[in-house]
């Protein structure tokens, strides 16, 4: 009987895993590509890259299970990425990332390496709009800003004009 019970479970949690309907619940979102439609009901995260190395991988951890991963992504320096995140996640915190010439692995032994630890403060994701977590500064002393600045928020409005009618929630579009 422990037995099915085991299987069951596990099947659920990966089920879980690989949610295929609403794109915003997924471990995996695909990052917003310029000119593709956002839906309404859509929360939207913002991260920014203020130093001088492309951002390849970003991992997000909420109060719930599993991560969010935004893997296939290059955050130019100077650029802004926005990942679609359900609505109703509670203390999402940006945990780390890596760069193309620092990428990240898992030894046999489970032991990770690469991966540069962020850990920005939470946010919570109660309703649609747009909310920026941060702008990390790979290979700078100093690791994030939970702020965006003017010329962030100028070239995010440039380069997705989709995302420009939404409501930010946690920052203003005059920073």
């Amino acid at each position: 009987m422990r037995g099915w019970v085991f299987v069951v479970v596990a099947a659920c949690a990966l089920a879980g895993c690989n949610t295929t309907g609403d794109v915003a619940s997924t471990m995996y979102p695909e990052a917003v590509r310029a000119g593709s439609p956002v839906k309404g009901d859509t929360a939207i995260v913002l991260v920014g890259n203020g130093g001088s190395e492309t951002i390849n991988y970003l991992q997000f951890v909420h109060s719930g299970f599993p991560a969010i991963n935004a893997r296939g992504i290059s955050l130019a320096p100077d650029g802004v990425v926005a990942i679609p995140i359900a609505v109703g996640t509670a203390r999402l915190e940006l945990q780390n990332y890596t760069t193309t010439g620092r990428p990240g692995s898992y030894l046999p032994n489970g032991v990770s390496m690469g991966f540069v630890p962020v850990h920005t403060p939470t946010i919570d994701i109660p309703s649609p709009g747009l909310y920026y977590v941060a702008t990390v500064f790979p290979g700078q002393q100093r690791s994030f800003e939970t702020r965006p600045t003017a010329l962030q928020l100028a070239k995010l409005r440039k380069e997705h004009p989709e995302l420009a009618a939404m409501k930010p929630v946690n920052f203003s579009w005059s920073n």
